[in-house]
């Protein structure tokens, strides 16, 4: 039986295993960017890719600055009156 002090050499492959705290690090600034995004009603172009390449796959896609532009473009061309 070993020693409490000793540690094991044998690397843990079970999935409880925490992963790379980088990894997580990057994960978590990825997906604060994204909510915060969202709070703001700013467009995702990451989503944008994704879907795209699921609906149109043989048409490239807007860069991301032509991306954000349409995206403003759309949202701020409505016409008629505005309460705020």
């Amino acid at each position: 039986m070993p020693l409490p002090t000793e540690r094991s050499t044998a690397p843990c492959v079970c999935e409880c295993a925490p992963s790379k705290p980088t990894t997580r690090l990057a994960e978590r600034l990825a997906f604060l960017r994204q909510a915060i995004r969202r709070i703001i009603g700013a467009p995702d172009y990451e989503t944008y890719l994704a879907r795209h390449r699921q609906i149109h796959p043989e048409v490239p896609p807007m860069s991301e600055k032509e991306f954000f532009r349409f995206a403003i473009d759309r949202r701020y061309a409505k016409a008629g009156p505005r309460c705020c």
